[in-house]
């Protein structure tokens, strides 16, 4: 199995980043759009693993709230993404998944962490789209669980599906990091 250990949006936010992939289909964006059931933001990619990794994750301690923020893109990947605005509670989710792995000895992508959610594979943007002035749908939703997906390819491309969720509101698994200490592979 290919999996990867992400947050589901809730509705009302799987709505809003409906809505600005259909402001970016009206402004002449081309490429491929992911499904309302495919978005999604993933702490760390896993890969092949063959085995149910669902009691590794780490609980969401209290429901944190994200924002949605104005769309990017990452050339090297080819993907056009709804960037969220920051959020402490997102970075320690994220800290706390990847040391879950390290400690259970499971291999992921160490790249930092970015927040964001993909809207678009292998975008093809209209000249003078400006994606630093596009006006996206507002939205906030609240993350109250981690889920575990594997991904799998169709005829239509990739799809992702749960296959687990962590505990909600219970104590990390592994130490806590001491408070004040830096956080690792973070981007901010």
């Amino acid at each position: 199995m290919r999996l990867f250990i992400a947050l589901k949006p809730d509705t009302p936010f799987l709505s809003a980043l409906n809505k600005t992939q259909e402001h970016l289909r009206a402004a002449g964006a081309k490429g491929t759009y992911l499904t309302p059931d495919d978005l999604h933001l993933t702490l760390a990619f896993i890969g092949q693993w063959e085995e149910d990794i669902t009691s590794l994750l780490p609980p969401v301690q209290k429901p944190f709230t994200l924002t949605m923020d104005r769309p990017g893109v990452f050339p090297e990947a080819k993907v056009l993404f709804a960037g969220l605005k920051p959020s402490p509670e997102l970075y320690d989710l994220a800290e706390r998944t990847r040391q879950a792995l390290t400690q259970n000895g499971i291999p992921f992508d160490p790249r930092p962490f970015y927040p964001h959610i993909t809207l678009i594979r292998k975008p093809l943007l209209p000249e003078g789209l400006d994606l630093s002035a596009f006006q996206v749908a507002r939205a906030v939703w609240t993350v109250e669980e981690i889920c575990l997906y594997k991904s799998e390819r169709d005829v239509s491309g990739m799809r992702y599906t749960v296959i687990g969720t962590g505990p909600r509101g219970s104590t990390p698994l592994g130490p806590d990091r001491p408070a004040g200490a830096p956080r690792k592979n973070m981007l901010y």
